[in-house]
């Protein structure tokens, strides 16, 4: 078995009475090779036992000479020396590691032309942290980044020594490795597949920074390479949606926990806002609510109503959505049995949060609600094949409800925000705010 190890090469001295330290290479033939660190040392200042230059309690610093690779002569302190030369048998040793996991038949002339050639051992995680902050969050990119960080995170929890790690160590078996781990977690093809185009994408910016050699990629281009594969994205599943019948049963059965009755308040709130998305319900404000004169469609006679606008934050799409009976009900349950955070209408955000750190508060809150409306589904005794649901199952129930009805499409685009802005003035045009109000306004007490 190969090993590497740093030693005085005594057989050799310069002007100064001085040997070099070099790394010695030792194959599984026990033959031997040596490759040069940069360093001298007098047997004196060079600790033979460890392969460092002395250093510890009651030793004064002293300083040591290297010749870098471009020829040039830098002065080190012992024990900045003594990082370097661990640096250095890292480096050999990933090259090993690498031969030994692809299963590549070395020789000295290969270690020699790898060690010497190849990039410096550059750390994965500290290069994947920085590129998150080049390319995502200077152009507050936020949603962007979240998505590289959760994937840094998956690969933190499969390797806990992740901060430690090389792009060499990032090999194809490491890869296969983390795969069947996240299969092993229950995983989907999506999921996983989703993460590793992230860590693809880290790999890409690193071989243009010129950061890593190609050689390292650790993706397959091809089947026959033998190299890590992304697992293909799976055909998406039909949408999950709750019947009418559930979606009652939903709305007239209270829990005794109040954590899931308060999900259960939310999950309504967003039915009756046509689906509107977690990160919208989020921040509505006082401010998105206003009084409004519209004409009344069956006795044309003029009302007073309350509207609520906002901007859909994933198209961009503005809405004007009159508050039906549904969506007062739940804002009054909410006033009455919340304790609510500043001007915000739905107890989602309990603090003050930063706009950078926005989208990562409301995701870990999405996750825990998700978790919640799926055990209340099965409290409720919805069936099983209803229990798999999310804050989006809201949206597509909302849709699905309005089909059945027997509703236009027009009119459920327009309610679903599918269309561009334009799109919607075109609507709006076309059906009135009042009109568009009676037709999604759904009671589930029928």
């Amino acid at each position: 078995m190969a090993s590497i190890s740093t030693i005085l090469k005594k057989s050799k001295v310069n002007s100064k009475g001085e040997h070099p330290v070099v790394l010695r290479l030792s194959d599984s033939d026990n033959k031997r090779s040596y490759f040069t660190t940069g360093f001298y040392s007098t047997e004196k200042l060079f600790d033979t036992s460890t392969g460092r230059f002395i250093q510890g309690k009651g030793i004064r610093s002293f300083n040591v000479e290297r010749k870098e690779e471009g020829g040039a002569i830098l002065i080190y302190t012992n024990k900045e020396a003594n990082d370097k030369l661990a640096d250095l048998e890292n480096r050999a040793r990933d090259i090993l590691k690498g031969y030994a996991e692809d299963g590549i038949n070395w020789g000295f002339d290969k270690f020699r032309e790898d060690f010497v050639n190849k990039p410096k051992r550059e750390l994965f995680l500290a290069y994947a942290s920085s590129s998150i902050e080049a390319e995502y969050l200077q152009q507050r990119r936020y949603k962007r980044a979240d998505i590289t960080k959760d994937a840094l995170e998956s690969f933190r929890k499969f390797d806990k020594d992740l901060g430690k790690r090389s792009f060499q160590d990032i090999s194809s078996n490491y890869i296969k490795r983390y795969i069947q781990h996240c299969k092993d977690n229950g995983n989907s093809n999506n999921t996983i597949g989703i993460r590793l185009r992230e860590i693809r994408r880290i790999f890409n910016m690193a071989i243009r920074d010129k950061v890593i050699s190609p050689d390292l990629y650790p993706f397959s281009a091809k089947k026959e390479d033998g190299k890590a594969r992304i697992p293909k994205v799976e055909q998406n599943k039909t949408d999950q949606y709750l019947p009418l019948e559930s979606m009652r049963i939903l709305s007239q059965t209270s829990s005794n926990d109040p954590i899931l009755e308060r999900t259960r308040h939310l999950f309504l709130f967003s039915y009756h806002c046509r689906g509107i998305n977690w990160k919208d319900m989020a921040l509505l404000t006082k401010n998105n609510f206003y009084k409004a004169t519209v004409t009344d469609n069956s006795t044309k006679e003029s009302k007073q109503v309350t509207m609520m606008q906002y901007k859909r934050s994933k198209t961009r799409g503005e809405f004007d959505i009159q508050v039906n009976h549904g969506m007062q009900q739940e804002l009054d349950w909410f006033k009455e049995n919340c304790s609510l955070f500043g001007d915000y209408v739905l107890p989602i955000i309990s603090v003050k949060v930063e706009a950078d750190k926005l989208d990562e508060y409301l995701k870990q809150i999405r996750k825990r609600f998700n978790r919640s409306l799926k055990k209340l589904a099965k409290e409720l005794g919805l069936p099983e094949s209803q229990q798999d649901i999310s804050i989006y199952t809201a949206r597509h129930s909302f849709a699905m409800t309005l089909q059945n009805k027997g509703k236009s499409v027009e009119i459920i685009s327009q309610a679903l925000g599918h269309q561009s802005v334009e799109t919607t003035k075109h609507y709006l045009a076309k059906f009135s705010t009042t009109r568009m109000a009676e037709e999604t306004d759904i009671d589930l007490s029928e």
